[in-house]
């Protein structure tokens, strides 16, 4: 049973990391400036669904993770 033990630590840490670096995105985006983010074509309350699963392409893979936690993503036109 070490392969499976060893699989799912893995797992667990690849997703530690990914949240990680979701909050660290998250951060990052929303202390930019409304400059900043006017340039990158993007809106304050677009940052939550930028960060959501819901705007990855569909082949990209997908994390099990929530990235905002509470925030509900923007709704897209």
């Amino acid at each position: 049973m070490p392969s499976t033990q060893s699989a799912l630590v893995t797992r667990l840490l690849d997703g530690v990391h990914a949240l990680r670096r979701c909050w660290q995105d998250q951060r990052q985006l929303r202390a930019m400036s409304e400059l900043d983010l006017r340039d990158l074509g993007v809106g304050r309350s677009e940052i939550p669904w930028l960060l959501s699963d819901a705007a990855a392409p569909p082949h990209a893979p997908r994390s099990r993770a929530r990235c905002a936690a509470g925030a509900r993503p923007a709704r897209r036109p």
